[in-house]
């Protein structure tokens, strides 16, 4: 690891943030990275069977959900992965997406606060503008399957390339730390990492998101569908009813919420 000015004042804020819970994770600290996601692979293929928190200043390859990319410049974002093992079989990756995306809700609203929506499943909106991604991915190894938490939060990006220009945004929050974002965003996640079949986080996803009572439409296997998003179940997926009264339950994807 680099051991840049940034990277040592990140670490030892970090430290500080997360207090006694610090000493669970192994912290690297980058000042750039392609990304904190393939890095946190990258570990667990060397056979790292530990818990890290993964934390980069800036992003040359970020990535986000469907091989997008996720713009990730120097000093304006928090950018940043959870790498684990679960306590218990993950079987629902929906699930720990949607603890994830309620962990930044709150810790955001807790230091700030500023009330996020959930757009499902893994987006933030702060003014109708997208200012966070998740992105969950799990491998496995010789130690078992280990789970990955990618988590990128704009605080005060500004210049967007002109592609996403439009629909991305920020929290307009320069003062904040990200390492202070950060830790807070893992306290909130710590008891949905130590227990994968906790469903606390629901009413919170539910009651924020952006979707539910909204027209939308979905591709699948290369059709597209028209319906109205009605409930999220009690394992983070979204129940759709079609246009023909068929009613769908979408446990991964992409959504578009169509304009009326």
């Amino acid at each position: 690891m680099n051991e840049c000015e940034y990277c040592l004042q990140t670490e030892t804020m970090l430290r500080e943030q997360l207090g006694i819970d610090a000493a669970q994770w192994q912290l690297r600290v980058f000042e750039e990275i392609d990304s904190t996601n393939t890095e946190a692979k990258r570990m667990a293929a060397d056979g790292f069977d530990g818990s890290a928190l993964i934390v980069a200043d800036r992003q040359t390859a970020g990535r986000g959900r469907m091989g997008r990319r996720f713009y990730s410049p120097k000093r304006t974002g928090a950018y940043f992965s959870v790498l684990y093992t679960p306590s218990a079989p993950l079987s629902n990756a929906v699930r720990i997406t949607g603890a994830a995306a309620v962990a930044a809700m709150r810790a955001i609203r807790s230091l700030m606060g500023k009330q996020v929506g959930i757009k499902w499943v893994n987006d933030l909106y702060f003014n109708d503008k997208k200012i966070a991604g998740i992105l969950a991915e799990s491998v496995v190894s010789a130690e078992g399957t280990r789970v990955i938490v990618g988590i990128g939060i704009n605080l005060c990006t500004a210049d967007f390339p002109a592609e996403i220009a439009s629909v991305a945004g920020s929290l307009n929050a320069c003062a904040l730390s990200p390492a202070q974002l950060i830790a807070a965003t893992v306290r909130e996640l710590m008891p949905y990492l130590d227990d994968p079949q906790n469903r606390s986080w629901l009413d919170d996803y539910r009651r924020c998101s952006t979707v539910l009572g909204k027209p939308i439409y979905w591709l699948y296997e290369g059709r597209r569908y028209d319906g109205v998003a009605t409930e999220i179940d009690d394992d983070g997926a979204l129940i759709a009813m079609c246009k023909d009264g068929v009613q769908k339950r979408l446990s991964t994807g992409e959504i578009t919420v169509r304009l009326q």
